[in-house]
């Protein structure tokens, strides 16, 4: 039972860390290109505009990178509770 936890936990582990690393990469890539515009402003005013539009689109963004991330973790913490579950069920009806 705990192999098979620990093999389902392994899996959506990886997935976990491969989604993390792909946001990372997204975000990072935003963040040269908003700095680039930025760098493109032609007065104070504009820059607070691009400014004040990076972030609201970044925030955007975060919240839905957030929830694939818990949805990811909700998965795993499911499928981890379903294997236990069924390993105990196992072995209750082994010792009936």
């Amino acid at each position: 039972m705990l192999e098979n936890t620990y093999d389902a936990a392994a899996k959506h582990a990886a997935d976990y860390n491969h989604k993390l690393i792909e946001i990372v990469r997204t975000n990072t890539r935003a963040a040269f290109d908003d700095v680039d515009e930025l760098l493109g402003a032609k007065s104070p005013t504009q820059f607070i505009e691009l400014s004040t539009a990076q972030m609201r689109k970044q925030f955007e963004v975060v919240s839905g990178q957030n929830k694939e991330l818990c949805a990811l973790a909700q998965e795993m913490a499911t499928e981890a509770a379903g294997v236990i579950k069924t390993g105990w069920s196992k072995g209750f009806n082994k010792a009936s």
